[in-house]
């Protein structure tokens, strides 16, 4: 039983990677920044201000640790990046996806390196993981969009 298990999560595993890969029907990128992520990047940057105007001290201080955490160092700021965004996916906070997508694609991160993190994630994670899909394809069309294809 537990073969069989394993033959179908990674048989899952393997159409959820090959989905993100190719993308969905709904947005091929060819609109601007969808309602529901810019939505929730509005409720997050809401958050950050409720935190810093009332934390003032605190929010400071962890905002000079995170950009000291973040500088080239023995590894390259692109792959902390990737690091956060592996550790969002397994931990499954889907505002830190967006975040950590949006500093990816400043960062020139590719849809492929996304997609080996999204692995990784699901390979240390298991089964859970896979509920960040969602918000991953999501995250996905807004910041990494596929070319609209050409009418023939």
């Amino acid at each position: 039983m537990q073969v069989l298990n394993a033959f179908f999560y990674r048989q899952t595993l393997f159409l959820v990677i090959q989905y993100l890969r190719l993308g969905s029907k709904h947005n091929r990128g060819d609109t601007p920044m969808t309602s529901a992520v810019q939505e929730k990047i509005n409720r997050i940057n809401k958050g950050y201000a409720f935190a810093k105007k009332n934390l003032p001290d605190s929010i400071t201080a962890y905002l000079q640790f995170s950009a000291q955490a973040k500088k080239d160092d023995a590894l390259s700021a692109k792959t902390k990046e990737l690091v956060a965004l592996g550790i969002a996916l397994a931990v499954r906070c889907n505002g830190c996806l967006l975040y950590h997508m949006k500093s990816c694609k400043k960062l020139g991160v590719t849809r492929e390196e996304i997609l080996n993190v999204f692995e990784m994630a699901v390979m240390m994670g298991g089964g859970p993981v896979f509920t960040s899909a969602a918000e991953l394809e999501e995250a996905m069309e807004e910041f990494y969009p596929l070319p609209v294809e050409e009418k023939k």
